[in-house]
Formats: C-alpha cells, sequence, structure tokens
C-alpha cells in the first residue's frame, strides 16, 4: 500500500534537497513557534494543517513529533524503513537528522514537534563513544518521559515564559540524554562527518562576502564546490559548528553592525546592501541576532 502512496518522482527528489529544519517544509502550518528565543540547538514548534501528503527532505535536526490531537493512522517512509501503524496522543515519532520521509494520515495533523541539534547527542555521550551510536527512527512509541518533557516544552510555548538560554539548554540535554539511552544503536562502521578543506571554506567566504545582498541559497553554495546540497551542508556544519544559512546571516549581521557603527547609510539601505528587501525584516534578524535593534545600536554610539 505504501508503494502506490509514494509519488516516485517526489520521492527521488528528495534525495538532492535539504532544509536546516522540518518546519521549513511546511511553513503554512506552523501556529507557533520558539524562533527568537536564545535556546540553542532546539526549536520547539507546534504543526496544524489539514490532511495531505507531505514529503519532508533531510535536515540537520534529529526531528521529535507528539501526537497533540486524537488517535490517526498513519502511513509513514524514514529513508529506506516503512511503516503503517495507528499513532496514538502522546505518542512520538522519531526522525533521525539526515532521514527523507514521507508522511500520509487519515486525520488533521495536531503535533508538537521538537528540532534538536545533534551537536547535544555529542556533548550527552561526552566521552563515552558518541561517534559509535546513531539514533534510529520510532513510528510512533508511547514513551512517558519524551512526552512529559514535551509537555513542559509546550507549556513553555504557550505561556510564553521560561525564555532564558538557560532554561532551553537544559532542556535539550535532558532530550539528548534520553535519546542516547532509548533510541540509539552501536554503529561500530560508522565515521564522522566529513569536512571541507581550508581552501574550500576559503573559497565560500569569500564569495558570499563578496556579495552580501544576494540570497546564496544551499543549491547555489553546493554548486561552488560541486557538492550536491545535502552531502554539502553536512561538511560545511562539520567545519563549522553551523548551517550555510546561519553562516550567512552571521556574515550579513556583522556587515550591518559595522556599518550602523561607523557609516551614515539609513536602516533600509544597511538593510538592502545585506540582503533584505525591508528595513522591518532586517530589523527583525538583527534583534535576534544581537539583541537590540538597529537604530538602538547606533544610537548607543
Amino acid at each position: 500500500m505504501l508503494d502506490a502512496a509514494i509519488d516516485p518522482q517526489r520521492w527521488r527528489a528528495l534525495e538532492h534537497a535539504y532544509i536546516d529544519v522540518a518546519a521549513q517544509a511546511v511553513p503554512g502550518a506552523v501556529r507557533r513557534s520558539s524562533l527568537g528565543r536564545p535556546w540553542h540547538g532546539m526549536v520547539v514548534w507546534e504543526q496544524a494543517s489539514p490532511v495531505q501528503d507531505l514529503y519532508v527532505p533531510p535536515t540537520g535536526q534529529h526531528c521529535i513529533v507528539i501526537r497533540r490531537g486524537p488517535p490517526t493512522r498513519l502511513l509513514q517512509q524514514h529513508g529506506a524503513l516503512a511503516a503503517d501503524t495507528v499513532w496514538h496522543t502522546g505518542q512520538a515519532v522519531l526522525v533521525p537528522a539526515g532521514t527523507p520521509t514521507f508522511w500520509r494520515s487519515e486525520l488533521p495533523r495536531d503535533n508538537l514537534h521538537i528540532d534538536l541539534s545533534p551537536v547535544w547527542l555529542e556533548r550527552a555521550a561526552g566521552d563515552t563513544g558518541a561517534a559509535t551510536r546513531r539514533l534510529r527512527s520510532s513510528f510512533g512509541q508511547a514513551d512517558a518521559l519524551l512526552h512529559s518533557l514535551a509537555e513542559v516544552l509546550h507549556t513553555s510555548l504557550d505561556s510564553n515564559t521560561s525564555l532564558q538560554a538557560g532554561f532551553g539548554d537544559a532542556m535539550a540535554m535532558g532530550l539528548a540524554v534520553h535519546l542516547l539511552e532509548h533510541y540509539s544503536h552501536a554503529d561500530a562502521g560508522r565515521r564522522p562527518a566529513a569536512s571541507l578543506s581550508g581552501r574550500q571554506l576559503r573559497q565560500i567566504t569569500d564569495l558570499v562576502e563578496s556579495r552580501l545582498d544576494a540570497p546564496w541559497p544551499l543549491e547555489t553554495l553546493a554548486a561552488t564546490l560541486g557538492l550536491s546540497p545535502f552531502h554539502f551542508a553536512r561538511c560545511f556544519k562539520a567545519s563549522c559548528g553551523q548551517s550555510p544559512h546561519q553562516f550567512v546571516t552571521a556574515r550579513r549581521m556583522q556587515h550591518a553592525r559595522h556599518l550602523l557603527l561607523t557609516g551614515r547609510q539609513s536602516v533600509l539601505e544597511i538593510a538592502q546592501e545585506t540582503g533584505y528587501a525591508s528595513a522591518a525584516h532586517f530589523a527583525q534578524v538583527f534583534r535576534r541576532h544581537w539583541g537590540c535593534a538597529p537604530s538602538a545600536l547606533r544610537r548607543s554610539a
């Protein structure tokens, strides 16, 4: 039944795609999100959308999805693995980083997502052999502790409380420890992610800084080095500790700060020079990155 459900062409297209977080695949379905909070390497968001097939490209995060709505039949494909199950309220689906997925449910989606950076699992494992462990897919599992942790994060999101970085870090570490203990298996043949050479990093850095106003999609940067978007994104993050999108944003914000402190251009002109079509969008990203509005930084100088 699953083979008949999946469009082979759309599924094959996922092999050449990549997104930073799963929410990018369903932008209209995000009811609320923790983006903008100082939670390092963890994004919590609510998904609410009608019945429809979803093809989600590989992401750079481990994705935990908790069912909040009533039980529904769920047809899934995680990479080479498939399952046709009933997804009960409170059960967890786990998609390891780098795994393309297909989803078909009988009822509308009412789910809580937690996107967790693999860096947290490395920190949680410490010297206990994280490089020889990898997460396995879960197609819907009753897990009281994981459900409770998700409910705490949902309460924080819903009430707009516990906004400090320390709270997010503690929750992310707790999730990572639990995932390593209950959702990982030994993989002695696994190698650490390949990284880019110094020459390749300089090539990307010089290219981005030569045109900070350009959009720089992942596909363009990957093609510069002759790599697939997914392989490039993995290698780049292994080299720099951040995704290509985060790197481009950081370079733009550094340049914008310099212009605000040393130049006389308007905020709109600086926004356009650093790749933002509007002053409002630029100010939103700037505040999230530096913790203050562009105008406030300029006044302080």
